[in-house]
């Protein structure tokens, strides 16, 4: 059972691990929790959207705490980079009209930052220091005690954010019917890059895509799980004015997104919950918003 835990999620548990919360409700959680990883029953990958927004704390003291628990709790799995699953996505929608792509081998889970990141660092460390470097990633403290910098860009968030307000505005610019046109343009060009190189690389010219027509061209979208995610909750603030961007919309759709299409169970904050469920929304995973379901998923689903 693959479960993602949401930010915030992972701080309510390091505040149960750490007794700042003495629930019984919420200890019990963390026990049955703990008792399914050690298991194995359970798999709680960190994603890179993580290892960023983990990296953004100031305070070292509370940056270790909740780093430390990340690292335990994940015994260090990771879930695919954001990049190399609409790679994967891409491979798998064109082939459903291109004969000439071959299904490829995908692992969403593995281990370690590189994983996350999708990229492979040159090293030759033992693999005892490999390990302290990798809990280094999370808590903010390297193998020697020196601190790690922060990670504070918050450029992409307010870009994402001013996004997001935009949308509005395609209610005055075009009919209704319209409006899905424009909602799958931008799902398509958000991935412009990974569809470009999947295209390159099994030489699919761009007249051949557009060959497709408008009805494939959304069957494509509508086949890549995380491009799907996109346009339905693109859909909900167009419809919805009323849904005012949040600082963290950016991290959310990145990687909650995915997490709904790819993990069983989802637990986030009430804000993605809600947006993600509209119109009754169909998503692989489960989702919810308290920790304290973890003892009855987890009871329920080892039996």
């Amino acid at each position: 059972m693959i479960i993602y835990l949401d930010q915030n999620k992972w701080i309510e548990i390091a505040k149960i691990h750490h007794g700042k919360n003495k629930e019984k409700i919420a200890v019990q959680a963390l026990e049955v929790l703990r008792k399914a990883v050690a298991a194995t029953k359970v798999i709680l990958p960190l994603s890179g959207i993580h290892y960023m927004e983990t990296a953004r704390i100031s305070n070292a003291g509370r940056k270790y705490r909740l780093g430390s628990v990340m690292g335990s709790l994940s015994k260090g799995y990771t879930i695919a980079s954001y990049r190399n699953i609409v790679l994967n996505e891409c491979k798998l929608a064109l082939s459903r009209y291109f004969d000439n792509i071959q299904e490829t081998p995908f692992k969403l889970i593995g281990r370690g930052i590189e994983h996350a990141f999708g990229e492979s660092f040159e090293h030759t460390y033992p693999p005892e220091i490999e390990v302290l470097i990798e809990r280094s990633f999370l808590t903010g403290e390297s193998p020697d005690g020196e601190k790690g910098p922060e990670f504070r860009n918050v450029k992409y968030r307010e870009e994402f954010c001013e996004h997001l307000r935009s949308l509005p505005k395609l209610k005055k610019e075009l009919p209704r019917d319209k409006w899905d046109d424009a909602l799958y343009a931008i799902a398509m060009a958000d991935i412009i890059e990974p569809l470009s190189e999947v295209m390159i690389h099994y030489r699919i010219s761009p007249d051949k895509l557009g060959k497709l027509g408008v009805e494939k061209l959304r069957s494509l979208v509508d086949a890549m799980p995380s491009r799907a995610v996109d346009v339905h909750l693109h859909r909900q603030i167009l419809k919805n004015p009323s849904l005012s961007p949040q600082p963290g919309d950016l991290e959310d759709w990145a990687g909650l997104g995915v997490a709904v299409q790819y993990c069983d169970l989802v637990i986030c904050e009430g804000h993605f919950a809600d947006l993600v469920q509209r119109d009754k929304f169909g998503t692989k995973a489960e989702v919810c918003t308290r920790i304290e379901v973890l003892t009855e998923k987890l009871n329920a689903y080892q039996g």
